[in-house]
C-alpha cells in the first residue's frame, strides 16, 4: 500500500468527529461505527524484542525494565548493534608460570559493533566476552539504593490511600478522616526543604531569594578557572543532548564515555472499542513470529475513495474530480452519494432494564461513559466548495484477488462512470465553488457515501445481516486559486 506514506489527502470523519486517514481507522463490527485512537482503548497483552523477537512475560519484562538483555543500540546514531567473533590469543599469566602460550589454541571472542557509524565496544573500553549473548557486563546506577528506597516508600504510601478509598466506599457516607497531605508524603516542610536548599526559611521577601540565587551564579562564575574561556573545544568528543538523554541514568558528556543502550521491549497490543468493549484488534501469539490480525481496520469494511486528478479550484466556476471507489468486502455492495447534511443521526437504542444491571449500577460497577462527552463533537466540515452528487446508486462487485491481474476494464455508457474493473469504480464528479471563496485558502470538497454493508458477525448466525450505514469523507484539492 504506497499511499500509506502518502498525504492524507483524503480523510474520513469519525464517529467522535475526528478527521483521520482511513489507515488510521478501524471499524467496529458489533456496532457497526468508523473508531479512531480515540475511540478505542488499548491493553497491552505481552512485551518482546522487536530484535531477536524474545517473549516475555509483563512481570519479567518489569523487573528487566521493559529492556532486552541480549540486544543493544549504538549511543551514537541509535542503530541495532551487531555481535562480531575476532579470535584472539591467550596471553601469559606470570603467576601461574605458564610459558607455552604458543602451544595454546586461540579464543573466540565477541564484541559489539554498529554498521552504521562503525562505533564499537573497544572504543570506551568495554573487554570482549566469551559468549555472544547475555554476558555483557551491566552498569550500576550509583543511587539505585535511593531510588529503591523512595519505590518502597511511594508504594507504602499509594497501598495506604487505596486502603483509605476502599473504606470510604464501604461506609458510603462520607467521614472526615486523616488524610495524607503533600508534606507527609516527602517527609519536609516548606521552611524545612528551603533550609536544607540553602535558602531563606521565610519566603516573605522575594528579593532575599533574588539575591541568593544571583550570589550562587557569582561564586560559580568565580570558581571557573582563568584559561576557561580561552580554552579550545572540540566538538566531536562532546556527546549531543539526543545522546545524552538515551541513558538518563549517566548522561555521559564526553563521546569516549558511551556504553551499549539496551534495546527497549516491544509490545504485543489488542485494541477494544470503548462503547461495546468487543476487540479490533489482537495480536496472534505465534512462537517465533510478530502477526497481528487486522481484519478489522476501516480500509477492510468501508469503502475506500482515491483521487485520480482534479481540475483547480476557481471560486464560481464548475471544475472536474475524478475518483476512485473500490469495495473492499467479500460480498456485494451499493453506494450512493449525498450530501453530508442528508446523513441521518443515528439514534442509540437503550437496552431493556434487567436485574443484573440494576445490580451492577447499584454497586457502582456500571461501565464509566463519561469519555463519550468528553471526545465525542460534530466535526466543522467546509461548505465553500459543493460536489454535485448524482442521483444514481452504484454497484461495486466483491473483493477478488484473482481479477487484479486481468487487464479488461469494463466501459459504462453512463457520463459519470469512466471505467469499472472487478472491485474498483471511476467516477467524474463536477465540483462548484462559491463565488465568495478567498483564493489561497485550502479547498476541501465534502461528499457523504450511503452504502450497504454485509454484517456476518456473530458468526453462528445462520442468516447473514445487511445494514446500510453513512460516512463522511472530505477530500483535499489544494487551494483555490484565481
Amino acid at each position: 500500500m504506497a499511499y500509506l506514506v502518502q498525504p492524507d489527502y483524503v480523510k474520513y470523519v469519525c464517529s467522535c468527529g475526528q478527521m483521520k486517514p482511513i489507515t488510521n481507522l478501524y471499524f467496529c463490527r458489533h456496532c457497526l461505527k468508523i473508531r479512531c485512537g480515540f475511540c478505542i482503548c488499548h491493553e497491552v497483552d505481552s512485551h518482546y524484542c522487536a530484535n531477536c523477537l524474545e517473549n516475555m512475560p509483563s512481570s519479567e519484562a518489569r523487573l528487566k525494565k521493559n529492556r532486552c538483555s541480549s540486544c543493544f543500540d549504538c549511543p551514537s546514531c541509535f542503530h541495532t548493534l551487531s555481535t562480531r567473533a575476532t579470535m584472539v590469543q591467550p596471553r601469559q599469566d606470570p603467576a601461574s608460570g605458564d610459558a607455552k602460550v604458543e602451544n595454546k589454541q586461540p579464543k573466540k571472542m565477541y564484541y559489539l559493533s554498529c554498521f552504521n557509524c562503525r562505533w564499537t565496544s573497544r572504543d570506551v573500553g568495554i573487554p570482549d566476552q566469551p559468549v555472544a549473548s547475555g554476558g555483557w557486563p551491566e552498569r550500576v546506577n550509583p543511587f539505585a539504593n535511593r531510588f529503591a528506597q523512595l519505590m518502597e516508600y511511594y508504594k507504602a504510601i499509594a497501598q495506604q490511600e487505596k486502603q483509605e478509598k476502599l473504606d470510604k466506599e464501604r461506609k458510603k457516607f462520607a467521614i472526615r478522616g486523616n488524610y495524607i497531605t503533600l508534606t507527609d508524603k516527602t517527609g519536609l516542610t516548606g521552611a524545612m526543604a528551603r533550609n536544607r536548599a540553602g535558602m531563606p526559611s521565610s519566603e516573605s521577601t522575594s528579593s532575599a531569594i533574588a539575591n541568593f540565587v544571583l550570589s550562587q551564579a557569582t561564586e560559580e562564575v568565580e570558581e571557573l578557572p582563568d584559561d576557561y574561556h580561552s580554552r579550545e573545544v572540540n566538538l566531536k568528543m562532546i556527546t549531543t543532548m539526543p545522546q545524552r538523554l538515551a541513558s538518563p541514568e549517566w548522561q555521559a558528556q564526553q563521546v569516549s564515555r558511551l556504553q551499549p543502550i539496551a534495546r527497549p521491549l516491544s509490545v504485543k497490543r489488542s485494541q477494544r472499542c470503548r462503547q461495546c468493549d468487543h476487540n479490533l484488534t489482537k495480536p496472534e501469539y505465534n512462537p517465533g513470529s510478530i502477526k497481528f490480525k487486522i481484519e478489522l481496520l476501516a480500509f477492510y469494511h468501508v469503502p475506500e475513495v482515491k483521487i485520480i486528478s482534479y481540475e483547480t479550484i476557481k471560486p464560481g466556476v464548475t471544475s472536474a474530480l475524478l475518483l476512485k471507489l473500490t469495495n473492499p468486502t467479500a460480498h456485494e455492495m451499493q453506494i450512493q452519494l449525498i450530501q453530508p447534511n442528508e446523513v441521518p443521526e443515528i439514534e442509540e437504542k437503550e437496552e431493556p432494564k434487567n436485574i443484573e444491571k440494576s445490580l451492577e449500577k447499584s454497586l457502582n460497577l456500571e461501565k464509566d461513559m463519561s469519555w463519550k462527552s468528553v471526545v465525542e463533537r460534530k466535526p466543522t466540515l467546509p461548505s465553500a466548495i459543493k460536489v454535485n452528487n448524482p442521483e444514481l446508486t452504484f454497484t461495486l462487485a466483491q473483493r477478488d484477488d484473482a481479477a487484479e491481474y486481468d487487464d479488461d476494464s469494463h466501459h459504462d455508457t453512463n457520463d459519470i462512470i469512466l471505467w469499472r474493473k472487478s472491485n474498483k469504480l471511476a467516477l467524474r464528479l463536477q465540483l462548484t465553488a462559491d463565488e465568495n471563496a478567498k483564493v489561497g485558502l485550502p479547498a476541501v470538497a465534502v461528499v457523504a457515501l450511503q452504502y450497504t454493508y454485509r454484517n456476518t458477525v456473530p458468526p453462528t448466525s445462520t442468516q447473514p445481516r445487511d445494514h446500510t450505514l453513512y460516512t463522511t469523507v472530505t477530500i483535499d484539492l489544494g487551494i483555490v486559486s484565481q
